[in-house]
């Protein structure tokens, strides 16, 4: 599926971060959707928003002038320095949506502009209203036309008068611009929407695009990395002979005195399995990921491992055998792979409640040097 956004879509909200835009590219992003923007769209988009960022400085300095015939003293606003910041919607929309096509509209012809405005053609009204709303709209024609663009497009604008027809609740574009769809042998679905929100409602999981699938397990690095070494310290003997491949553990030794696990180069193939809604914003997510490397010591007691040293040289990741007074402290290189489930609170971004589901070392002694 592509999305096409028009320029009111982005009209007061500048930065598109309410929670429409969010799920709109939540979903872009998980599915590998692609967002259509026409050059035109982001020119408009700038210059209005800068255009209301000169009237909000010409009202506050007319209101200054007043307040200051008001007071004996000038009051203290430097009309130079409100904080207003540079804008760009491309520089809005490029950290938040994975795959964005820019459209070109300065191919259009402008005689075909010119008698579209003559015949008062949608979306020219009688007024002669629509430059800028043609040349978005032939240009998005074009585009899909002379790429051979299939499957769903959807197209959002709120300039129903220009581009909409209603009848019985049901939106369809005007006959002039299906006519124009059908001349051009669109292949592909375009389908009309309103506003961000209808197309929402119409096509979003709000459970599974709650958030960003592709970017969460890396954002959640450090918290995936901190809970899984407090679960693995917490290990049983059990738990430790399926981890490190032995026996000995389970059936042989005592619980050991100490675990210690230390996760160094970070996490890579990460993979989210499964999303399930909990109460209120929060998300039950199953995921899979690998720990690259995690330094694991063991701590037994030094009379254990003299009984049983041979076994325990022998296991395929350790790497090291410090001995102390009254214990001995192995140590493993392992690459875990993770199967893990936590909770998510979408809202406030936080995770919580990691519990592993299964974990095993994929790192073989013959591959540490």
């Amino acid at each position: 599926m592509k999305v096409f956004l028009d320029t009111n879509v982005f009209y007061k909200h500048w930065f598109a971060s309410n929670a429409n835009f969010k799920l709109l590219f939540y979903f872009l992003n998980n599915l590998d959707h692609e967002l259509l923007l026409s050059n035109l769209v982001i020119q408009e988009a700038n210059n209005i928003r800068q255009r209301e960022v000169r009237e909000v400085h010409s009202e506050l300095t007319r209101i200054l002038k007043k307040g200051n015939q008001l007071n004996r003293n000038n009051l203290n606003l430097d009309m130079d320095n409100l904080g207003f910041q540079s804008y760009d919607l491309v520089d809005v929309l490029k950290d938040r949506v994975e795959w964005i096509t820019r459209i070109e509209y300065d191919t259009i012809p402008h005689s075909v502009v010119v008698q579209r405005a003559i015949e008062s053609i949608k979306p020219f009204t009688n007024e002669e209203k629509g430059y800028r709303d043609t040349l978005i709209w032939l240009s998005f024609l074009d585009h899909l036309s002379s790429n051979s663009i299939e499957g769903e497009v959807a197209f959002i604008t709120n300039n129903k008068n220009d581009f909409y027809q209603i009848k019985d609740k049901t939106i369809s574009f005007n006959d002039e611009l299906l006519k124009d769809i059908s001349e051009r042998n669109i292949k592909a679905e375009v389908k009309p929407y309103l506003n961000i929100y209808d197309f929402v409602k119409e096509n979003v999981d709000k459970i599974n695009h709650s958030f960003d699938q592709h970017k969460l397990l890396d954002d959640l690095e450090s918290f995936l990395i901190s809970e899984t070494e407090t679960l693995i310290n917490a290990m049983n003997n059990n738990e430790l002979s399926e981890l490190l491949e032995t026996k000995l553990f389970s059936e042989k030794l005592t619980p050991v005195l100490d675990i210690n696990a230390d996760i160094f180069e970070g996490l890579e193939h990460t993979e989210i399995k499964s999303i399930k809604g909990l109460p209120e914003d929060s998300v039950y997510i199953e995921s899979e990921f690998e720990m690259r490397r995690i330094d694991l010591i063991i701590s037994i007691d030094t009379t254990e491992f003299k009984q049983y040293a041979d076994e325990i040289e022998a296991i395929h990741s350790l790497y090291n055998i410090e001995h102390e007074d009254s214990h001995v402290n192995l140590s493993f290189i392992l690459r875990a792979y993770i199967g893990g489930s936590f909770e998510y609170d979408t809202r406030n971004e936080v995770a919580s409640n990691l519990s592993i589901d299964f974990i095993y070392n994929k790192l073989r002694r013959t591959q540490v040097h």
